[in-house]
Parts: structure tokens; C-alpha cells; sequence
């Protein structure tokens, strides 16, 4: 066998040593943390102006989602308490859209628009 292919053999044993070790549970949790990210990356670019600053604001939230996660993600995994990782996904993700509403409501008054119907408390 040559080194590549034992170098090849170790990774991909390596990888499905991690994959057969996680509980479902725990990898479903995982990816409901990584799709409520998604969600609120979707949330700014639909709902926020689209201006620079707005934007950058916007990403800015999302950033600090995304480290908050890190470490959720992180007692998720040392703890294997779903539920105490949902609680801490429920808690940035409710700061998060609590934020992106203050953002919105002042970036939409800055942009012109009069309606309440810019803000992102009304749609979720």
C-alpha cells in the first residue's frame, strides 16, 4: 500500500469514526442550530434595506450569532444536553431577531419608509 493511499485510508476511517460515534440526537440538534443561522442570514437580506450600512449591520448580528453558536455548539458537545443547547440556540436566536428589529426600524427610517410593515417584529 503506498503512503497516499494508507495517508487516504486513515483520514476517511478517521471521519467515519467520528460520523458512527455522534448520537442522531446530537447531530439533529446541530443542524437545527446551524439552520436557525441560516434563517437569520435570510431574515437580513430580506428584510433590512438593502444599503451598505444596513447591511453591515445586519451581518454584524449575525457574526455575533454565529460566536454565540460556536459555544453552544461546544457545551453541546461536552454536556450532550439537547435541551440545554436548545435553550442557548433559543436565547441568541431571540437577541438576534430582538436586534435585527431595532435595525430594521431605524435603517427603514433612515431609507424612507414610513409603513410599520418594515419592521421584523411583524413577521415572526
Amino acid at each position: 500500500m503506498s503512503s497516499a493511499s494508507l495517508i487516504v485510508f486513515c483520514f476517511l476511517a478517521l471521519l467515519l469514526g467520528q460520523t458512527l460515534g455522534q448520537d442522531p440526537a446530537i447531530n439533529y440538534s446541530l443542524q437545527w442550530a446551524k439552520d436557525t443561522g441560516i434563517n437569520i442570514r435570510m431574515i437580513i437580506e430580506e428584510k433590512l434595506p438593502n444599503t451598505a450600512s444596513a447591511q453591515a449591520e445586519g451581518r454584524e448580528v449575525a457574526d455575533t450569532f454565529d460566536l454565540g453558536l460556536t459555544h453552544c455548539n461546544a457545551e453541546l458537545l461536552a454536556s450532550r444536553n439537547v435541551a440545554q443547547h436548545k435553550v442557548c440556540v433559543n436565547a441568541l436566536a431571540a437577541g438576534a431577531y430582538a436586534s435585527l428589529d431595532r435595525v430594521a426600524g431605524q435603517q427603514w427610517a433612515i431609507y424612507g419608509a414610513s409603513s410599520g410593515a418594515s419592521r421584523i417584529g411583524l413577521f415572526w
